[in-house]
């Protein structure tokens, strides 16, 4: 079973569990809602609202549709899913978006619809929310306190960015690492140069070194843009270090 068929698994099996912010995939009681509650004391509420236990509608957990089920938050869900499949990644939306080890990260575009990845909302510092693309037009996220783990259509929430991890023997380039190996081959980036932040300027480098290679536009560092990349500079460098030679031996 492939890395994308265990996080799909993985994600698929969580749907219909409960929503609780900080919530880490343990089984959801009063008293792991109450530790919680201290943790979060900002969404206490939140929190023991959706407990009929906690909230004072019911003496006990009987009849809680929520029984027996692991509880979640957006990161938390997003965690579990990619660790079932090896995959490490921090707590916390944005620290996912910001360090994670990632093979591409960037806006969203067709292919995140069309691909197991993870996707992101901007909005929070920078992220507010984070799910999963199942890779068949549809997601799964932990959504909210009052919705829990839910599976819907990508186009039905409005994601912002989608991330890939490396595959079996493929090698990562963040977007700097890209943005150096553009420069030193001739693909201008005159406004913001390379500082690691994938926008408009930087796709468009992307789209002009995929042209004159001959690869598909995706406008994306997707693999075969990669493996170029990484296959090329080593070549240029040793041309550069025979041309410097070359000079040598004329003045000599």
């Amino acid at each position: 079973m492939s890395k994308e068929d265990v996080v799909r698994e993985y994600a698929l099996n969580q749907v219909g569990n409960p929503y609780v912010y900080g919530g880490t995939g343990q089984p959801c009681t009063p008293a792991y809602r109450e530790a919680r509650m201290r943790q979060y004391p900002e969404y206490a509420s939140l929190i023991s609202s959706n407990c009929p236990k906690l909230s004072g509608k019911a003496p006990d957990c009987r009849g809680c549709k929520n029984l027996g089920k692991r509880c979640y938050d957006c990161a938390q869900l997003v965690r579990r899913a990619l660790g079932a499949a090896g995959i490490t990644l921090p707590s916390g939306a944005s620290s996912q978006w910001l360090k994670g080890a990632w093979a591409y990260r960037g806006d969203v575009d067709d292919r995140a619809k069309a691909t197991v990845c993870v996707l992101f909302r901007h909005g929070g510092s920078p992220m507010k929310h984070v799910g999963l693309s199942l890779g068949d037009g549809r997601t799964v996220d932990a959504r909210g306190h009052r919705t829990g783990v839910i599976l819907s259509r990508f186009d039905d929430y409005p994601w912002t960015h989608y991330a890939l991890w490396a595959g079996e023997g493929e090698k990562t380039m963040d977007v700097r690492e890209a943005q150096n190996k553009l420069l030193t081959l001739g693909f201008p980036l005159p406004r913001f140069g390379a500082d690691g932040k994938w926008g408009s300027e930087t796709r468009q480098a992307v789209l002009g070194y995929q042209a004159s290679r001959a690869l598909d536009l995706t406008g994306a560092l997707d693999d075969k843009t990669v493996a170029a990349l990484t296959k090329e500079l080593p070549l240029l460098q040793r041309m550069d270090a025979l041309e410097a030679r070359m000079q040598i031996l004329e003045e000599a």
